[in-house]
């Protein structure tokens, strides 16, 4: 097994639009209890689908262990250092999304000299390199997945009825339903949530919330 390293910058995905049409857009008002489909709620669909179709093959170098190395680069001292702050603080930075959600805002500050921001950066560092610690290992190829089907169930949640929001009643089975449409509709193999639909809830129960922003109301 190769020694983790700290990760290369992530390439830039191709995203290309993706626009619901007038049966799709009814498909899923159906699949939501709506009479019709809100726009917002439309082109936040589209949008997901579109990101999604441009990361599906994954970043092969984002791992636990590279994460962790990246994190361990911010106990050197000099260039090293500074290398490092530069990468966590890129937009393409190689680590997984929720380290960069986490330590991004402090790698810009200590680039720009606020005070404290080297102690506040290093804080953070240590207790998410603690997390990671006891991170079980990931499938680089299916954390796009993991990553839409949280953001399926924002936007689910965001949308639905109050009576169908997950984890509240039946409203898992209602979420699951929701994500199958959008699987056939954006042409995605769902994998085995057929014979499996716990996993399909557990990939819809991915915590987004570093990430993901909107207004649906």
């Amino acid at each position: 097994m190769p020694k983790p390293n700290p990760p290369p910058p992530a390439m830039k995905p191709t995203v290309l639009p993706f626009n619901l049409d007038d049966q799709q857009q009814r498909d899923l008002a159906n699949a939501l209890g709506l009479t019709t489909l809100p726009a917002l709620v439309a082109c936040a669909i589209g949008d997901a689908i579109a990101c999604y179709k441009g990361t599906e093959r994954g970043s092969p170098d984002t791992t636990v262990g590279n994460t962790v190395a990246e994190l361990g680069e911010l106990k050197k001292a000099g260039r090293a250092y500074d290398r490092a702050v530069r990468r966590l603080a890129d937009e393409r930075s190689g680590v997984d999304y929720t380290t960069h959600a986490i330590l991004q805002p402090l790698a810009m500050a200590v680039l720009v000299g606020e005070p404290g921001g080297r102690d506040k950066l290093s804080q953070a560092a240590d207790l998410r390199a603690a997390e990671l610690d006891q991170h079980p290992r990931v499938e680089t190829t299916k954390e796009p997945l993991r990553l839409f089907c949280g953001i399926l169930r924002e936007i689910f949640v965001c949308a639905d009825p109050p009576e169908l929001k997950p984890p509240l009643g039946s409203g898992w089975h209602h979420c699951q339903q929701f994500a199958m449409k959008i699987f056939i509709i954006a042409g995605i193999e769902p994998a085995d949530f057929d014979e499996h639909p716990n996993r399909l809830t557990e990939y819809l129960g991915t915590d987004v919330g570093g990430i993901f922003r909107a207004d649906l109301a």
